[in-house]
């Protein structure tokens, strides 16, 4: 494993092949596996790779950064939630945004209306209005081939993929951390 990714060369076609998979993914309106590169490229083990990052061509940093601006979190993730309403299905989207808004519902509205100790409908009806819009997307099937080989590929580098301590031990072998003087020449 280690010997595959020495190569500053490889690492960038590396990074290269999961940009290109999650723009593919995006084109598929799958947010959820968007997410979750965006995620991992993001991630200590991956993102401290200086050298590495440097040698990423213009499109596919720019082709980064667009993703990133559509996930984003800002104005409540109003360039996602906007781009998802458009999106016509099939459909995949990212499910931490829903957890967060049932947990704003749950935790900022009161169960119970105070003035008279009945239940609060407004707030169940806020639960399932976001519980709809959820089961919205599980109405169209995407029209593709599972490719079993891929998907063994797959589960087999998960499982021996290792913790994010080993990670990042993997990632400090293949590009140690640079001194100052190291930084200011470069």
């Amino acid at each position: 494993y280690t010997t595959l990714f020495r190569s500053v060369k490889r690492r960038v076609v590396v990074i290269k092949h999961f940009v290109t998979i999650a723009d593919k993914c995006r084109a598929l309106n799958n947010f959820s596996c968007l997410t979750s590169i965006m995620s991992a490229l993001g991630s200590a083990p991956i993102h401290r790779l200086n050298r590495t990052w440097a040698q990423v061509n213009a499109r596919t940093t720019q082709t980064l950064e667009s993703m990133r601006k559509l996930m984003g979190s800002t104005k409540n993730f109003m360039e996602y939630r906007d781009t998802l309403h458009k999106a016509d299905p099939p459909c995949i989207p990212f499910f931490g945004i829903y957890l967060t808004d049932l947990t704003f519902i749950e935790d900022g509205i009161p169960s119970v209306i105070k003035k008279t100790q009945m239940i609060n409908f407004s707030k169940r009806a806020k639960t399932a209005e976001v519980i709809r819009d959820i089961q919205q997307y599980q109405n169209v099937p995407y029209g593709l081939q599972p490719v079993p080989e891929l998907q063994e590929y797959i589960l087999r580098n998960m499982q021996s993929a290792g913790d994010v301590h080993e990670m990042y031990e993997r990632s400090l072998a293949v590009e140690p951390r640079e001194r100052e003087d190291e930084k200011i020449a470069r």
